[in-house]
């Protein structure tokens, strides 16, 4: 399954990134999505180009009813971005998510692109889950859930840039 998200943040394409890079805000934004204990690591630099890693315990509470009984009361996701270094104006980088022990995946493409209100951030991939007949409905649960994730980490994206640093 397809899914897409932008996003458009009062501030430059370097403002965003170094926020992205910095480690405080990586705990920050793997909270805002509601991760119990993670575990986040940053590799590198805005000017060189960085890796976020996060491993986090999230409430199965996140997933449709019907799934709960697959995966316990938390689920584990591992998620990693890897962004490049600035190239002109633009940065571009990846994503993966991965649902330990179960049968899917999510990934895809990440770019921050100048815009005449700041910088957008665009999110573009796939959720694949390789699962007799109810694969494509854990697939909608599974790209729900990271969509909801992803808008609650840029609101806490847009209030940490608000903060005076």
């Amino acid at each position: 399954m397809d899914i897409s998200h932008s996003h458009v943040f009062s501030a430059s394409p370097a403002q965003v990134a170094a926020m992205l890079a910095d480690p405080e805000f990586v705990r920050t934004r793997a909270t805002a999505s509601g991760a119990v204990r993670p575990d986040a690591q940053v590799e590198g630099t805005p000017a060189d180009g960085f890796t976020i890693s996060i491993r986090q315990q999230v409430p199965s509470t996140t997933l449709p009813v019907e799934f709960r009984s697959f995966v316990g009361a938390e689920i584990t996701v591992r998620y990693t971005e890897v962004w490049e270094s600035l190239q002109g104006d633009d940065r571009t980088g990846t994503f993966a998510l991965e649902i330990v022990g179960a049968p899917g995946h999510a990934s895809g493409s990440l770019a921050l692109v100048p815009d005449p209100d700041g910088t957008r951030f665009v999110a573009a991939g796939a959720v694949v889950v390789r699962m007799p007949l109810v694969g494509a409905m854990i697939e909608r649960a599974v790209a729900d859930a990271l969509i909801r994730g992803m808008r609650a980490e840029l609101a806490a994206a847009d209030t940490w840039l608000e903060q005076p640093r």
